[in-house]
């Protein structure tokens, strides 16, 4: 399964049954995390096998059961402030697109391991009592993605249309370039809180494309994971940010 076939296969699943992961699985995710930690500055763990990967905490939204497995997002405090409770410095913008981009690509990676994801946010996680996950001085604990053998069935994906997320020279997205419109299509399959989509892509003149968070919560991890789809959908191409 490639990246692409991942996006297609990924939905967010909040029921998990109590089939362990398989050990090559936990290794490969392992190996992968790592390279991406070193990459980015995060500090994503892995728990796995354990009895209740969330310690007992709230999720800020979305009822989960059976989540026995989790990759923690561990990032600097700064990076934990939500985006409709407070102005983000530019900081601390980058920071919560970076948990978005390589969250997601964690999750894509368990998806294609033969896992089911979904994204949480726990309240309270960064004062968790005896949790599985170690914080450094100065880092939290705010986003996991509980992944594991679903329970359920995948739900219906909603999506805006791409009218409404993107804009391209003229006006006329008929006219787009195929690799934008393959990004977009893969950009509008990205997880974001509450299914809000809170973020809009621009095709320069120059052939660059600009992406930018709207009002939402979390907006900036959104935009992370919308960034990480859309690159996977315009490949080959090399997107160029502007």
């Amino acid at each position: 399964m490639d990246l692409l076939e991942a996006i297609e296969a990924r939905h967010a699943i909040r029921a998990y049954t109590d089939e362990p992961v398989a050990a090559n699985a936990l290794t490969a995710l392992e190996s992968d995390i790592a390279r991406w930690n070193e990459e980015s500055g995060l500090h994503m763990q892995i728990g796995a096998g354990l009895d209740d990967a969330f310690c007992g905490l709230k999720t800020h939204y979305g009822r989960f059961q059976g989540v026995h497995n989790a990759i923690a997002l561990i990032c600097p405090a700064a990076g934990s402030v939500a985006d409709s409770e407070a102005a983000l410095s530019p900081e601390e913008a980058a920071l919560q697109e970076r948990v978005g981009y390589y969250g997601e690509m964690a999750a894509l990676r368990a998806v294609q391991l033969g896992l089911q994801t979904s994204w949480a946010v726990l309240d309270g996680a960064a004062a968790a009592a005896n949790p599985w996950w170690t914080l450094a001085e100065g880092e939290t604990a705010v986003w996991m993605i509980a992944f594991g053998h679903g329970a359920r069935a995948a739900g219906r994906r909603r999506t805006k249309p791409m009218e409404t997320l993107a804009s391209v020279p003229g006006d006329d997205l008929s006219q787009a370039p195929d690799w934008f419109t393959a990004g977009m299509e893969a950009a509008m399959a990205a997880p974001t809180s509450l299914s809000q989509q809170p973020f809009h892509f621009t095709l320069n003149d120059d052939g660059t494309v600009s992406a930018k968070a709207l009002d939402g919560l979390f907006a900036h991890v959104g935009l992370g994971t919308a960034k990480c789809h859309f690159e996977i959908g315009a490949a080959p191409h090399q997107v160029e940010w502007r």
